[in-house]
């Protein structure tokens, strides 16, 4: 099955697409390098901390892969603003591929997404019928919801994480987590999650149904730096309470 990735360059997304490599054939990697930019600080926040603890994705006690991308797969990165840039599209369009992926990327448009024979995945790290948009597990947090942090793996379609699912798991944060934590254990999760996901695109070589969602979830944009400090202090006290 042939597989077109748009994604962004950094630890997580790279052991994602190094356990992928040997399950498809990626005709292409776009990594893109447009961020948004909010009007109000929204880091650093534990960035370095985050980086040193996803170095695990690199060590084999747990399941690592290589820490970049072996020379048959780094052929194919593409380096974009924008994966809606209309070049992306037309090398797209020219690769034909059966499956997109998606992750860590802005909104994708329906000319880009709608090109793969399957359809375009996305992985959104948050649970979308509750928290579309981004920072998901963060809002989680500042609001107590701790039983909406996860991973959901949907189509993409017109709207904003609106799309059927595929498939979704939630985190559990245990008494040793850091907030910093998240981002490599969801990371982990999406990884299985789409891996299986290629193994039935592949055996069906058909869209696969999705569930879809009845009411999707409120919005949610970049969270403030002040307000990820607010849900730290929540998280803090989330574990203090676990702990007795």
């Amino acid at each position: 099955m042939k597989v077109a990735i748009f994604s962004s360059e950094t630890k997580h997304h790279i052991h994602f697409i190094n356990h992928l490599a040997p399950l498809c054939d990626i005709a292409a990697i776009f990594y893109e390098t447009d961020h948004l930019e909010k009007p109000y600080p929204t880091g650093p926040f534990f960035a370095d901390e985050e980086d040193q603890f996803e170095d695990r994705f690199f060590d084999p006690a747990f399941n690592g892969t290589a820490p970049g991308l072996d020379a048959d797969t780094a052929v194919k990165v593409r380096v974009v603003s924008s994966v809606n840039n209309p070049a992306v599209i037309e090398e797209t369009r020219t690769l034909a591929p059966d499956l997109g992926i998606s992750y860590g990327i802005g909104r994708a448009r329906p000319a880009l997404f709608t090109i793969p024979r399957f359809g375009t995945i996305n992985v959104h790290r948050g649970i979308a019928e509750d928290y579309r948009g981004l920072d998901s597990e963060y809002w989680a947090i500042l609001e107590g919801r701790f039983d909406k942090i996860g991973v959901t793996v949907h189509y993409i379609d017109a709207q904003l994480d609106t799309g059927d699912i595929l498939a979704q798991e939630t985190i559990n944060i245990g008494a040793d987590d850091e907030i910093y934590h998240l981002r490599y254990k969801t990371g982990v999760v999406a990884t299985r999650l789409v891996s299986e996901l290629i193994a039935r695109f592949t055996a069906s070589d058909a869209p696969l149904t999705g569930t879809p969602q009845n009411i999707p979830g409120p919005y949610y944009t970049a969270m403030s730096l002040d307000d990820k400090f607010k849900a730290l202090e929540v998280f803090e006290a989330y574990k203090r309470q676990r702990t007795g």
